[in-house]
């Protein structure tokens, strides 16, 4: 049973998930493009590897399988999200629109996309 690590991304990670974002790669290869040793990437990806972002597809072979930047930009799972909350703000929201305040649209508006983690987007 393999046991997953967790793993804070250093610079080198980063560069790395990069280059495997685009394809497999070779440790040697990731580490002649990022001026890097070939043993400091080999460790590296091992600790990615424990982190299971990475796999050794095969003769030293690594592919991405979870690039954990991704999950940075995710928005919260339904369960995180105050149910409640949300209906007094789109209610809030909807009274607003009612009235034509639009201060006070605005301002649920701007709670409501604080409550689904999407704090400062517009669209």
């Amino acid at each position: 049973m393999d046991l997953k690590v967790a793993h804070e991304l250093n610079d080198a990670d980063e560069r790395i998930l990069d280059l495997l974002a685009s394809g497999r790669n070779l440790p040697q290869n990731l580490a002649r493009e990022l001026d890097y040793s070939r043993q400091y990437v080999q460790n590296r990806l091992q600790m990615l590897k424990a982190a299971d972002y990475v796999e050794n597809v095969g003769g030293g072979l690594y592919e991405l399988v979870d690039d954990p930047r991704d999950d940075d930009e995710a928005a919260p799972d339904a369960g995180d999200v105050d149910l409640e909350e949300l209906r007094e703000v789109v209610a809030e929201a909807r009274a607003a629109y009612n009235d034509l305040d639009n201060d006070r649209l605005d301002e649920a508006l701007t709670r409501a996309e604080e409550l689904l983690g999407r704090e400062g987007e517009d669209g």
